[in-house]
Formats: C-alpha cells, sequence, structure tokens
C-alpha cells in the first residue's frame, strides 16, 4: 500500500474497501485485519466493505472489534436493500450506493419515476440521486461528460415527499440485482 501511495504522490487515503467478501476463499476477516492495520500506520484514514452482507459484517466486527465505516451495495429503486440499510443504520455503518441507477436499465423508462421527475421539473435520474439521499445513502453514480455532472448535483433543491418515497420504494423486486452478484456466491478478484 505504501507503493501504492507513494505513486500516487498522496500521505495517505481517505477511504479504502474491500471489494467483495469473496465467500469460497473465505478470507475477508483476514484483510478486514490489513485495513485495520493500514489504518493504524496513517496509510488510510477511514475503512470500509463493498458487499458485505450482515453475517459478514457480524463476523468482522466480532473477530476484530472493529466496525466498518461504510458498506457500498448494489442499491436502486429496483433493489432497495431495506433490511440491509436498517442493518448498516443500526450499527453505524454509512451505505453508500453502487450503481445507484441500476447500471441505466429500465429505471431510467419507469413510468413511476418519470411521473415523479415531471412534478418536480427535474430528470428521473435526478429523482433516482435524491431518493437515494433522502434514503440516508450515499449514491455514486457514473458520469461521462460533465453535463451529466452537474446533473447528478442539482438534487439539493428540492425534496420528495413521503409518498413519492413510498413510490419509489414499492418498485424493490426480492432479487433485483442487477447481474445475480449474490454476496453470498459471487466471487471477484
Amino acid at each position: 500500500m505504501e507503493e501504492s501511495l507513494y505513486r500516487a504522490g498522496l500521505d495517505y487515503y481517505d477511504l479504502y474497501l474491500i471489494h467483495w467478501p469473496n465467500p469460497k476463499e473465505n478470507l475477508y476477516v483476514e484483510a478486514w485485519q490489513a485495513m485495520i492495520e493500514a489504518k493504524k500506520r496513517g496509510l488510510v484514514r477511514s475503512i470500509g466493505v463493498c458487499n458485505f452482507l450482515p453475517h459478514h459484517l457480524e463476523r468482522i466486527i466480532r473477530e476484530t472489534g472493529v466496525t466498518p465505516s461504510v458498506d457500498q451495495v448494489e442499491l436502486y429503486p429496483f433493489f432497495n436493500q431495506a433490511e440491509q440499510r436498517k442493518w448498516n443504520r443500526e450499527h453505524g455503518i454509512v451505505t453508500e450506493s453502487w450503481s445507484p441507477l441500476g447500471r441505466a436499465n429500465s429505471i431510467l423508462q419507469n413510468e413511476t419515476i418519470a411521473a415523479i421527475a415531471k412534478a418536480h421539473r427535474k430528470t428521473i435520474t435526478q429523482i433516482v440521486l435524491r431518493w437515494h439521499v433522502q434514503l440516508g445513502a450515499v449514491p455514486i453514480p457514473k458520469a461521462t461528460s460533465k453535463a451529466h455532472q452537474i446533473e447528478n448535483l442539482n438534487i439539493f433543491d428540492f425534496a420528495l415527499t413521503d409518498a413519492e418515497m413510498e413510490k419509489i420504494n414499492a418498485l424493490t423486486r426480492p432479487n433485483g440485482r442487477t447481474a445475480n452478484q449474490d454476496p453470498d456466491i459471487y466471487e471477484e478478484f
């Protein structure tokens, strides 16, 4: 990690994450212990995880005594992860949303969200990002142009009503994952 910081011209990373628990390898506790050590040495300010379910989180917390600052999970209106978000909130873990627009799939043509967007004179993307913020999640959308980056930031001059939030939450599906990447079986290196 020190060499990586040197090449990046940095003294430390603000946030460093373990990307997947990779349950078949079953080395995520050891990886978490290395992250804790990097933080103790001042190489990282905050440490977190991606795609860790409550039982993964319980294990690393139980075995190391250190709770992640962040759990970055797939989260968008067709997969709102209500239970995961609740668990994270109860344990002081910030939920960060990867693929907050569902990889730009059919969510961008959804009639329910389109009607809400029209009522607020916003884009569907802005409505979805505002929904994330009001859920208490931190969305990290991909934007390929400066115009989209500006659009993505223009979500703080309005609020969705409770009824609008409920309509969007009602779009969730039992397994709305976009690529069937279940953290209990999915492996990525």
